[in-house]
């Protein structure tokens, strides 16, 4: 089957359950496929004995997609991401570090104009100078996801802490968290050096920030009306 994801026209196969997930993605024109997954290729004997074809072809398919990503100008974030006011804003950070916490806090503080697009892996994608975040089918184990394209804005690492305070990294400090919240193992040095480049790129156009924060709305409110007042300073 064919899908549009993250612009990109990518073959997955059909594959149970996971395939529902890539319903809203489906592509019904005339062009051939930019990233073609293989399921002879996935891993199987990477997981557990018991798990069924569906969550194999879910993880397998995503790593294929994203290593295939660095060659279009991309890469994926571990990140719960929410479009508002036409900006996209990623939150990031390891597991348990309340992503997905934070974004819901927005649909509370903003209602139905706060859209979590992706709830784990949003594609990157640097086109014609612009960075934008998409949706893609990869988004955790809830399924939230929207097949929409918007201008990345800001990306903020969460820290759980005892009260709600956030700083903007400088691009040392932000490209070193991003490393580690995206794929950083190659197999090929060429392959490793396109990434690290498009890391530079990313972390030099949007602003990165640092927040520890409790879980309460005035965190949200605090995290959009500084990334929102970064992204206005920085022409996004």
């Amino acid at each position: 089957m064919l899908y549009r994801i993250a612009d990109l026209i990518t073959e997955i196969p059909a594959t149970g359950g996971f395939s529902s997930r890539c319903e809203e993605y489906l592509y019904d024109g005339k062009n051939g496929a930019d990233v073609i997954i293989r399921a002879d290729l996935y891993r199987r004997e990477k997981h557990h004995p018991q798990a069924n074809e569906a969550a194999i072809a879910y993880i397998e398919s995503a790593y294929q997609f994203y290593y295939e990503l660095i060659n279009h100008n991309g890469l994926f974030l571990h990140a719960s991401a929410v479009a508002y006011e036409g900006r996209g804003y990623l939150f990031s950070g390891p597991c348990g570090t309340g992503k997905s916490t934070h974004t819901r806090l927005w649909q509370q503080l903003f209602g139905e104009e706060a859209k979590v697009f992706n709830d784990d892996k949003p594609a990157l994608r640097c086109m014609d100078g612009q960075w934008y975040a998409y949706g893609t089918p990869w988004c955790g184990k809830d399924g939230i996801n929207i097949n929409m394209k918007v201008p990345l804005s800001g990306i903020c690492f969460l820290k759980q802490g005892a009260e709600n305070r956030i700083h903007r990294l400088d691009a040392s400090e932000a490209a070193e968290r991003i490393i580690w919240q995206t794929i950083h193992r190659f197999k090929t040095r060429e392959d490793l050096d396109r990434m690290l480049v498009y890391v530079d790129k990313l972390v030099h156009a949007i602003p990165v920030y640092e927040f520890e924060n409790r879980p309460e709305p005035e965190a949200a409110r605090l995290s959009y009306e500084t990334m929102r007042r970064g992204a206005e300073e920085a022409g996004l």
